[in-house]
């Protein structure tokens, strides 16, 4: 083990992103920050993912790559993943199989961290792209949140595979998402303000990933469903008095507002308010 440069668990799932993989599997490969385990979880995936990993893993020593024996779905598998991280390891970074990590990302994010012990989580900002990989917007995020913020249920305050978050805080809230339905496209979120609940939260004020946009993922054909989840976790939340704010039951009426207007129109909204030019 490195001292100077303590061990990055990097958790990946895959499932038949075999379009997106070699390039999303290079960008981790080349990154500045070379003390990490690169721990891919393919989820049965039937198209040639698991070839395209195996090929890598043969190159690098420093892959651990797994197949499910069946399909878990996602929230499986990522739970699983983190049943995967060597005791060693001091950070976990989350990423996805579609998604690109520029090259200074963890070494941004471990510098962050090892100087910051207050601070549980860090994430970063944006680069949009499409399934060409072409750059089409940018998301900003706010930059930092303090213990117990109530504005960090407004909406989701990291970007999921940007983040890297200390192995200390995930042990404390039990390695894991949340196994209750009620929140299963927003466990994530749920994460975050269980983690907020007791530690800071950062986002470095740059881009450190390109976040895909296209039309298979979850966002993009379960939008409703993501709302309802989102919801889900904002009701859990400011059940708890100190979350409790007038601004943010302002956002909760505007998602039910949202609720009530066809799919294709809540993804433009959402392209156009969200993602900047």
């Amino acid at each position: 083990m490195n001292v100077e440069k303590p061990l990055v668990s990097v958790l990946m799932p895959n499932y038949n992103c075999e379009k997106y993989l070699s390039e999303a599997i290079e960008s981790i490969l080349n990154q500045t920050y070379k003390n990490f385990e690169f721990i891919i979880l393919d989820d049965c995936s039937t198209d040639n993912s698991w070839n395209i990993i195996q090929k890598y893993a043969k190159k690098d020593k420093r892959i651990r790559a797994f197949k499910n024996e069946k399909n878990l779905k996602i929230v499986k598998t990522r739970n699983k993943l983190f049943s995967l991280i060597s005791n060693e390891s001091k950070y976990t970074a989350i990423f996805d199989s579609d998604d690109i990590s520029l090259p200074q990302r963890f070494e941004k994010q471990v510098l962050f961290l090892e100087n910051n012990s207050d601070y549980g989580i860090v994430g970063s900002n944006l680069l949009i792209i499409d399934e060409k990989s072409n750059g089409i917007g940018k998301r900003s995020y706010k930059p930092k949140f303090n213990i117990k913020d109530k504005s960090i249920l407004i909406k989701s305050p990291l970007a999921q595979p940007s983040v890297l978050i200390r192995k200390k805080a995930l042990e404390r809230i039990g390695l894991k998402y949340s196994s209750d339905s009620k929140f299963d496209r927003a466990r994530d979120f749920d994460m975050w303000v269980k983690i907020g609940d007791f530690s800071k939260i950062k986002n470095i004020q740059q881009p450190l990933l390109k976040y895909r946009i296209s039309t298979t993922q979850g966002k993009t054909t379960h939008l409703k469903e993501t709302i309802k989840s989102t919801l889900q976790v904002q009701r859990k939340w400011y059940l708890k008095k100190r979350y409790i704010s007038f601004r943010l039951l302002i956002y909760m009426f505007l998602e039910y507002v949202l609720l009530l207007l066809p799919n294709k129109f809540i993804l433009y909204l959402f392209k156009k308010l969200i993602y900047k030019k």
